[in-house]
């Protein structure tokens, strides 16, 4: 991720937000740290919000609870005369009900495949941000490669 999340606290229940989209980060490996991070414990109910970098749109917002807290004692150095042991706290988050997405982006999300096999016409783009070629069907980026040649074999393909 390049940029971390945030964290809004609300009267309800807390909301993270995260300025990516969702394709690009990895919640197995986020939501933990952002656990540990804020300390809340079992039973802690929780948004998480993906919203556009500048602050504009809404991408997709999901409900999670904290659903599992283990613990464990970790001994550093066991055979020194004064061992060092702290408690290792890991906590797990369920997801409750699906995805919510704004009118639209979920129809989109559905028909990406649908586009490619449907044989519409797509062109090849180069996106300087990123550095790679992008091929863009009715608007929408279905595949992306710094590699010009493969771009251009998936556009030939679809």
């Amino acid at each position: 991720m390049k940029i971390q999340p945030e964290v809004i606290v609300t009267p309800d229940r807390p909301t993270v937000v995260i300025r990516e989209p969702i394709s690009e980060v990895n919640l197995d490996i986020e939501i933990p740290k952002i656990l540990n991070a804020q300390g809340w414990g079992l039973g802690t109910y929780f948004n998480i919000q993906f919203i556009k970098d500048d602050r504009t749109k809404l991408i997709a917002s999901g409900k999670f609870i904290v659903a599992e807290e283990t613990k464990a004692m970790h001994t550093a150095n066991a055979e020194s005369y004064s061992p060092n042991t702290r408690e290792i706290i890991t906590k797990k988050a369920l997801q409750i009900g699906d995805w919510f997405y704004p009118k639209g982006l979920q129809q989109l999300e559905d028909k990406k495949v649908d586009i490619v096999s449907d044989g519409l016409a797509s062109a090849v783009r180069w996106n300087p941000g990123k550095k790679v070629h992008e091929v863009v069907v009715g608007g929408v980026v279905v595949f992306a490669d710094a590699d010009k040649d493969k771009v251009l074999k998936f556009r030939d393909a679809a």
